[in-house]
């Protein structure tokens, strides 16, 4: 019988791993004010830190903070209405500012490089990360939006700014060059990357109105898959008509969605990635600002931006769809970054290093700035389990037959060993 993670974890007091997570809440603020802000919530103390960005550095953040990621120990926030991308440490500490027109989502390409969708330009920034400067712009569609990386390509999401694109724009990450543009559905919003490397698009639909704002036209929101070896749509469900799906977020295994549906009032919803319906019961039925997933503790987050000028809410729910708790944050609170502690454990390379999903189902990523010699996998009582010989900056491992629990993974580079803890639920 394959063994739970929570049993295996249960050993890690006496190896000395962290174990705690710590969410980050973006806080848009209201528009043209520049009361935007960070808030830091730690899952494990339940402690909840508000505007952490300007009490540790003295100055705001900005105005409309649209979104963040957390990745090679380092949050990168998106200040939409006051052009920059803010960099910080794991502690919320300044870094640097990157400044660009129009930021909305960003995600990391590789160990140097890292994707930013800007409305001002149309199309992607191209961000240097060991400069944290702009190195190029590749042009896409109107508005790009959420965006995913999977299999040597960038998938941008053309939600079409103000006005209306229905296409998904696919970009070659190793040359920096657009591979095909895929018409999915009107106003694509958001991706996300499967347990087997294929991205789901959400589109929400558009709605015209007339001079009165009554409704004349709408068009459906559509789900769907691209199979990422071909760049081809091979799976698309349609919504019903008036709903508009929004923030699609998938659980740490890969192979379960959540996103909001509905009209004005919507409710989160769960998709499996090889259901054959859509579901018409919620797992969640309450309206969200926003929707995040924290892969290590498989817990679904959801804002409340209640009047949109007093101080919003995050609640915390089970995978089931219980709730957990939730507390008060920022103005208008919009999106989530998970910092994912448990996956560092030693770096004695001066490699960067990428194992991505992590958690998985068994199949892992992996990228390096340094070529990689050989790959070591252990067992959480060190026993090696697998050994190989790579040579080239990036590999794929696959532990699906291996039982569930906690791996260590010894990535030997050119210039020595970094250490990583791998997830198989």
């Amino acid at each position: 019988m394959k063994k739970k993670i929570f049993k295996i974890a249960m050993l890690f007091p006496f190896i000395g791993f962290a174990q705690n997570s710590t969410v980050y809440i973006t806080n848009e603020g209201n528009f043209g004010t520049g009361n935007g802000s960070l808030t830091m919530y730690d899952n494990s103390s339940n402690a909840v830190t508000n505007d952490v960005f300007s009490t540790i550095n003295s100055f705001v953040l900005g105005d409309v903070v649209q979104s963040m990621e957390y990745f090679d120990d380092k949050g990168y926030i998106c200040v939409n209405n006051s052009a920059k991308i803010e960099v910080i440490d794991q502690n919320a500490n300044y870094i640097a500012t990157i400044p660009v027109v129009s930021p909305r989502y960003i995600k990391q390409v590789n160990a140097t490089k890292a994707y930013v969708t800007d409305w001002g330009v149309n199309g992607v920034q191209v961000i240097d990360l060991a400069t944290n400067a702009v190195s190029s712009t590749i042009n896409c569609g109107t508005g790009p939006e959420g965006l995913a990386i999977s299999n040597g390509f960038a998938y941008i999401c053309n939600v079409g700014g103000w006005d209306l694109d229905s296409t998904v724009t696919v970009i070659n990450t190793n040359t920096d060059a657009v591979e095909t543009t895929l018409t999915i559905g009107d106003k694509p919003n958001s991706a996300v990357v499967d347990v087997n490397g294929n991205v789901w698009i959400l589109t929400g639909g558009y709605t015209e109105y007339d001079a009165n704002w009554n409704v004349i036209a709408e068009t459906p929101g559509v789900l769907a898959m691209i199979n990422t070896t071909t760049n081809t749509i091979d799976i698309s469900f349609t919504f019903p008509i008036g709903n508009h799906p929004e923030d699609l977020v998938i659980n740490g295994a890969g192979d379960k969605l959540y996103y909001s549906d509905g009209s004005w009032s919507k409710a989160v919803y769960e998709f499996g990635i090889n259901d054959v319906n859509l579901s018409t019961t919620p797992i969640i039925d309450r309206s969200f600002y926003g929707l995040g997933y924290d892969p290590i503790s498989n817990e679904i987050y959801g804002s409340d931006a209640v009047d949109f000028t007093q101080q919003g809410w995050v609640y915390r729910y089970a995978a089931t769809g219980a709730v957990v708790d939730s507390f008060q944050v920022g103005i208008i609170p919009g999106s989530f970054a998970f910092r994912q502690d448990v996956l560092g454990v030693s770096n004695l390379s001066t490699a960067s290093v990428t194992v991505y999903p992590n958690p998985s189902n068994g199949r892992f990523f992996i990228s390096s700035s340094e070529v990689i010699n050989s790959i070591t996998l252990r067992n959480i009582l060190g026993a090696v389990v697998k050994s190989v010989s790579v040579s080239s900056l990036s590999d794929v491992i696959d532990l699906r037959k291996e039982d569930r629990g906690i791996y260590l993974i010894e990535i030997n580079t050119t210039s020595g060993i970094i250490t990583k803890k791998l997830i198989v639920e």
